[in-house]
């Protein structure tokens, strides 16, 4: 149930910023994303988990989510008054949009726990991809799987618990937490 869900996100982000730890999260660009960052929105409001750095990186993603803050009118009831009172639901400090992918492929050298939003969901392409070459192999790495992940897709052999997988032609060991 929802909030059975929500709890479970919380505590992974929790617990990922509280060891210091990265949090990956493959995601679709459209709702997925949007409901992603609403949460982790309210959780930074509402004193849940520090402030940290979430980079949104996937510019479709972006994309959609300005069309989603110019459609608040189909926003439900709660929602709709969080905004009224001036709260961006979609934006938080520390929040970066990366656009480019020279600084996508930059973010890895930043230190210290950061979540990353990255296309695409079942990590079949998109910037995710490099994401998951990088920080799989990393035991200090979450990887939050929050979508349906397809027989035959990268996301599915992650989550079906592989040890090595293969990407761009090289394997990869999973050394990061599913």
């Amino acid at each position: 149930d929802k909030k059975t869900r929500d709890q479970k996100f919380i505590d992974i982000v929790k617990r990922a910023v509280d060891s210091s730890f990265n949090l990956i999260i493959p995601a679709f660009s459209i709702e997925r994303t949007q409901v992603i960052l609403y949460q982790i929105n309210n959780m930074i409001e509402d004193g849940l988990v520090p402030s940290v750095p979430v980079f949104l990186d996937s510019p479709l993603a972006t994309k959609i989510t300005t069309i989603y803050k110019k459609s608040d009118r189909f926003f439900n009831r709660g929602v709709k008054e969080e905004i009224r009172s001036g709260d961006d639901i979609f934006s938080f400090p520390k929040l970066h949009i990366v656009r480019k992918a020279f600084d996508s492929q930059n973010i890895k050298n930043i230190t210290g726990p950061k979540i990353i939003i990255a296309g695409s969901g079942m990590s079949e392409g998109g910037r995710i991809v490099s994401h998951e070459i990088h920080f799989l192999p990393d035991p200090n790495s979450i990887i939050l799987l929050m979508g349906y992940q397809a027989v035959g897709t990268l996301g599915r052999k992650i989550q079906d618990g592989n040890k090595k997988i293969v990407i761009d032609g090289q394997e990869i060991e999973v050394k990061a937490e599913i």
